[in-house]
């Protein structure tokens, strides 16, 4: 089952996605070259427009080398 989250802090402050319910730390793309942002899950919900569920909020704790973590697990920055 896939739920809402909502990060907080880092580069991708206030991005929202999708992740398997049993995820609790999450690799976002960061703006510091070859540096992944790391996100830890919380108990704190939070709304996001165009949701009724509240969003699990995933808080910056860091950051760690991209060297070993497989592309298709970093959370990307939507397109603009």
């Amino acid at each position: 089952m896939a739920i809402t989250v909502v990060l907080r802090g880092g580069s991708r402050d206030g991005d929202s996605t999708e992740v398997a319910d049993e995820v609790s730390r999450l690799f976002a793309a960061s703006d510091a070259p070859g540096l992944l942002d790391v996100y830890e899950a919380t108990d704190v919900r939070a709304a996001v427009r165009g949701n009724e569920e509240r969003a699990v909020v995933f808080e910056w704790v860091g950051q760690e080398s991209t060297e070993g973590i497989a592309p298709e697990a970093i959370h990307m920055p939507p397109a603009h």
